[in-house]
């Protein structure tokens, strides 16, 4: 079984299903993660939101070549593929008058800006893309973000991953982490999503699982201080919230099988 994740950003995968990522590794099984909004920014100075951010970075001075390359180091550790597309962040994509589409920060939780070039013809340019590099197969499940938080990165790629899903792919949607971490959130993206006939599937992890999904997270060096506040915080967080999702005393990360997959 091959098992391919899609990643809005370059840490969507690991940070919200590498328990599960390892476990399916651990057994054999081909995982691969593809990342959609990993293209390097090249057309002049980006936005000033956009500064903001690559300040919260460490200001590398490119900062998509080192997000990209932590991004492969912790997929390796999990024992997994990465795939990067040259598709922009929303915090560099324009529109075609040439003003930001995505400007401040309130903006990234809205709606998807209609002029995004992502969602022209009803987003059908992503779609075949995914399509040429995802064929499709009774061995091939694709998992895709819930959107829990509604990000609008998150947003693009659930509405791809439901026409693919329409095509009859094997899809999967996962629990957005950590924008699942704020109470309720998860109950507003299946409402959003239409989703609650849907089956939901809470995935057991071992401690090995947990302790590699950590090891990987580590590397995402220049998102710590942006996702959990500094690197000293991350462990916790992360095992607390695997705790929570298990029924039991275990440990677990969540799926959502669409019934009509």
């Amino acid at each position: 079984m091959k098992h391919v994740y899609l990643s809005p950003h370059l840490d969507d995968a690991v940070m919200s299903c590498g328990g599960i990522i390892h476990h399916q590794t651990s057994n054999g099984e081909q995982v691969q993660a593809i990342t959609i909004f990993a293209g390097e920014y090249q057309d002049g100075a980006p936005s000033p939101f956009a500064l903001v951010q690559h300040g919260y970075w460490g200001n590398p001075p490119r900062p998509m070549p080192l997000r990209r390359a932590e991004d492969t180091a912790a997929l390796m550790l999990l024992g997994a593929d990465a795939v990067h597309l040259d598709y922009l962040d929303a915090v560099y994509r324009g529109g075609p008058d040439g003003e930001w589409l995505y400007a401040h920060e309130e903006a990234l939780w809205q709606q998807v800006s209609p002029a995004d070039p992502l969602a022209e013809d009803g987003f059908q340019g992503l779609v075949d893309k995914l399509a040429a590099l995802i064929p499709p197969s009774d061995q091939t499940l694709v998992y895709a973000p819930l959107g829990v938080g509604q990000h609008v990165d998150h947003q693009l790629v659930h509405t791809a991953a439901r026409k693919l899903l329409a095509k009859g792919y094997r899809m999967a949607f996962y629990e957005d982490y950590p924008y699942a971490m704020e109470p309720g959130a998860t109950e507003l993206a299946v409402a959003a999503a239409g989703a609650e006939e849907w089956q939901v599937d809470t995935f057991p992890l071992v401690p090995a699982d947990l302790v590699a999904k950590v090891s990987a997270l580590d590397y995402y060096r220049s998102q710590m201080y942006v996702l959990f506040g500094g690197i000293e915080d991350m462990p916790n967080r992360v095992w607390a919230f695997a705790a929570s999702r298990s029924p039991g005393t275990g440990l677990a990360e969540r799926l959502w099988w669409p019934t009509e997959a």
